[in-house]
């Protein structure tokens, strides 16, 4: 290792969140070829520093330099430089597949050709172990923590980095995981490397860091040598006095009355679980992870199915819901707190009382005045950092969220609290008041199972222990058999082996959760719809018929892109139907058969000057002002609906013959125009899942912070969606022409909900990051289809609506349900 030679340093740097100093005055450096712990309790300020090494964060003040370029506020540079960094929750793009996530994670530089995508990710993660069960076409949503956090890591590895920050890495990864980890750790600073090892594992620091620097209150306690400092003194520095590290006495009282109790309880991933747990015990759940323990506490809440017998104080009981279970006095403690536990967008207020709110409920309404009474006394008593109780939950750090979280279930005044992963993310200073919590409330007569990985925290919490082994108890272990060590040799002693199990979801689900479903049940329905129609009135399927059908499928298709455009990017524009209208009625006072080609080409240019200037000011409105784009485009749909009434208040202006002839011009019965919207499919669809400007729109739909960190640009990309979507707009009123032929303000209202409807009919998510343009198209032909059947089966036009709201439901709840199974699997 050259002492000399630093990667990283960082001088007096600090960060201000408004009045709140979350950073003052940090000074340290990173050598090439260590190993660099960071250490601190939660709110200490860890994430803040490394958010503002990788440029993420901007500081307030001080320099950063990585190997001796300054860096500031510019993740892109951060990672040019080296820096890889993997977070304490994945940066990763949930509705990507592994293999893109991967892909969008390298530097540009590094980037495999998007031909070889799949064998290059699939080289990667073989590269972390030849065993691993992970598919690179999965999305990301599809995959639990674990295996998101691998995904993570081998992102971060594969970049080469000169400087590898790990924050909290081992949290959510197995026995076996960890030692992988620690491997390519010491792989990285043999090659000269450094790596920056956050965790609140003191002795996992102790173990695979060099030196190691504490954080206090957002300031620096000093750099050392990580073998010159014992456990507990680093602790001391940590909370700055020394510290009670044993765990609360265990409880000798107990009444003997059984609260719960379980009969051969089966469901997915366990079976014939027979446990009793009294009032005032603790009950721990043991064994290799992923043999059970787990999904028979999710069965006891609710969330996974189950059955067998469940008896609560004595009378039986069917969970089939969390709500059932809440109802009867189970609350349960997640252990995937960014998934399951936090509400991100709420405040601490909200957190705190959505699990109990028939506290606050007077008169039938929510009191504001209790609501607040009983937040600030949790926060009180919990000690959780925060400016206020108004503040969003997902600024604080994790240890003070998962304190939120614990407070709120303890609000609800269960009978029995299941606990999965007490505290994951959890600083020593918090451990020990969440573990003196869990204590007194065994000790008020409630029965308290309990599920952690830290064999010691099972130890020193639980009364009993049962072990799980393939989904099943093998050993109940109590008294002064409850050990770690008698822990640990029980689970080794039952199974040799992880077995790692998964919710059976059946293979017709798995498939409609895909990307190519959508379009094959689109499809599907036209040619079914189209047999039945044609079966009642051939004419159906006449040339003239079919002919006139193409030209109205080409208008909605392509003002279908535009919108499906800002739906990848988790927007939308209400105003494209107005602004159809609206480049109609300017083309009316130009493109007319008494004026000459100058006149022409001069209305041509203003009618794409006119959806650019709209795209423009939609984007201004959003992006750098920060207004919700639904609002937005309502506001720029009624303007635009205006500008086009005031130019003409009636229909008028005759567009030239010649030029609505040549916009009718078929090959065949297929008119030009609708073989040119087919075309624009396929390319925006190539576009979308073979270069990288598509995975971009549907990286940053997908997750924004997560898109921003892999080096896409949120307001150009939006910029891109925003015009394209008007210039697209643009296009179909081109095509509108012949349908019209004349400059009519009110002409393309219609296609606003029409181009939403097609989208999402052919795949779409309206909250961003998926969907298709080949989806788009279909969607186009289908609810053109729809509106021309009812009209040939003699059909009141109401039918219109009625069909295309049931359709449209029927195509969310399929598409949502189905990928809803899929992620909980």
């Amino acid at each position: 290792m050259n002492n000399n030679a630093a990667i990283l340093q960082m001088k007096n740097v600090a960060k201000h969140f408004g009045a709140v100093r979350a950073l003052q005055g940090i000074t340290f450096d990173v050598r090439a070829g260590e190993v660099h712990g960071l250490v601190g309790e939660n709110g200490a300020g860890k994430s803040t520093l490394m958010g503002i090494a990788s440029g993420a964060l901007a500081a307030t003040d001080g320099n950063v330099w990585i190997s001796g370029e300054e860096v500031r506020g510019d993740p892109q540079k951060a990672r040019n430089l080296g820096l890889a960094i993997v977070r304490q929750e994945p940066a990763l793009m949930p509705d990507l597949s592994v293999a893109e996530n991967l892909f969008l994670g390298l530097p540009e530089a590094r980037r495999p050709r998007l031909s070889n995508l799949n064998p290059w990710a699939r080289n990667l993660l073989q590269r972390w172990s030849t065993n691993v069960a992970i598919d690179v076409r999965a999305p990301i949503t599809t995959l639990n923590p674990e295996q998101r956090f691998i995904v993570e890591i081998v992102k971060a590895l594969a970049c080469e980095p000169k400087l590898l920050v790990l924050d909290e890495p081992t949290e959510h990864l197995a026995t076996e995981d960890v030692e992988r980890l620690f491997t390519r750790i010491r792989e990285v600073t043999a090659r000269g490397a450094s790596v920056i090892y956050i965790s609140h594992r003191i002795r996992e620091v102790q173990a695979i860091a060099d030196r190691l620097t504490v954080l206090r209150d957002g300031e620096g306690q000093g750099s050392y040598d990580a073998s010159s400092l014992s456990e507990d003194q680093i602790v001391s520095l940590i909370v700055g006095t020394s510290l009670d590290r044993t765990f609360p006495p265990k409880s000798t009282w107990h009444d003997g009355r059984v609260i719960l109790e379980t009969n051969k309880f089966s469901g997915p991933g366990f079976a014939d679980v027979t446990l009793k747990v009294r009032a005032g015990e603790i009950v721990g759940l043991a064994g290799i992870d992923a043999n059970g323990q787990r999904e028979f506490m999710r069965a006891l809440a609710g969330i996974n199915r189950g059955s067998g017998k469940i008896v609560i104080n004595g009378q039986e009981i069917r969970i089939p819901s969390s709500k059932v279970a809440m109802h009867l006095g189970i609350s349960y403690l997640p252990g995937d707190r960014h998934r399951e536990g936090i509400f991100a967008d709420l405040a601490v207020r909200e957190n705190f009382s959505i699990r109990s709110p028939r506290q606050d409920i007077r008169g039938g309404l929510i009191s504001a005045s209790s609501e607040e009474r009983r937040a600030n006394e949790a926060v009180k008593r919990f000690n959780v950092k925060t400016p206020d109780i108004d503040t969003p939950i997902r600024s604080l750090s994790g240890g003070n969220q998962q304190k939120v979280v614990l407070a709120g279930v303890l609000a609800s005044n269960p009978k029995v609290l299941l606990v999965d992963e007490p505290t994951q993310g959890v600083d020593v200073g918090a451990r020990a008041e969440i573990y003196k919590t869990l204590r007194e409330v065994a000790a008020k007569g409630i029965a308290i199972i309990l599920v952690s990985s830290d064999q010691q925290e099972v130890a020193g919490l639980s009364d009993k222990v049962a072990i799980f082994s393939r989904g099943r108890v093998v050993e109940t272990l109590s008294a002064e058999r409850v050990t770690e060590d008698n822990i640990t040799a029980s689970v080794l002693k039952a199974t040799g082996q992880r077995d790692r199990h998964h919710k059976n979801v059946g293979a017709i689900w798995r498939w409609a959760a895909g990307n190519s479903a959508p379009l094959i049940m689109v499809a599907a329905a036209i040619l079914f719809l189209g047999a039945a129609a044609a079966s009642y009135n051939p004419f159906y399927i006449s040339p003239r018929s079919l002919t006139g059908m193409m030209m109205m499928v080409a208008t909605l298709a392509l003002v279908a892109y535009g919108q499906q455009l800002l739906l990848l990017v988790g927007g939308i524009d209400l105003s494209v139907g107005p602004l159809m209208g609206l480049c109609q009625v300017v083309a009316s006072f130009y493109l007319l058969e008494e004026l000459g080609p100058e006149s022409h080409l001069i209305g041509w240019a203003l009618l794409l000057l006119v959806a650019l200037i709209v795209g423009l000011i939609n984007w201004l409105l959003v992006e750098p002002l920060g207004l919700h784009p639904m609002v937005v485009t309502l506001a720029t749909f009624m303007a635009v609906q205006a500008v086009s009434l005031i130019l003409r208040p009636v229909p008028d202006g005759m567009i030239d013959s010649d030029i609505m002839m040549s916009l009718g011009t078929r090959i065949g019965i297929f008119p030009v125009i609708f073989i040119v919207a087919l075309v624009i499919a396929v390319i925006l669809e190539f576009v979308l899942y073979r270069r990288t400007l598509g995975l971009s729109l549907r990286g940053l739909g997908s997750r924004q912070e997560a898109a921003r960190t892999a080096g896409i640009r949120p307001a150009t990309t939006r910029l891109l969606a925003y015009v394209g979507c008007s210039i697209l707009a643009g296009i179909a009123s081109i095509s509108m022409m012949p349908q019209v032929g004349i400059g009519d303000p009110r002409a393309g209202i219609g296609y606003t909900l029409g181009s939403i409807a097609a989208v999402v009919i052919g795949g779409a998510s309206l909250f961003g990051g998926r969907g298709s343009f080949i989806g788009a198209f279909l969607g186009a032909v289908f609810i053109t289809q729809v509106n021309s059947v009812t009209s040939f089966l003699s059909l009141d036009q109401a039918w219109q609506s009625y069909l295309l709201g049931f359709l449209i439901l029927a195509a969310v709840s399929l598409y949502s349900k189905s990928r809803q199974k899929v992620v909980q699997a």
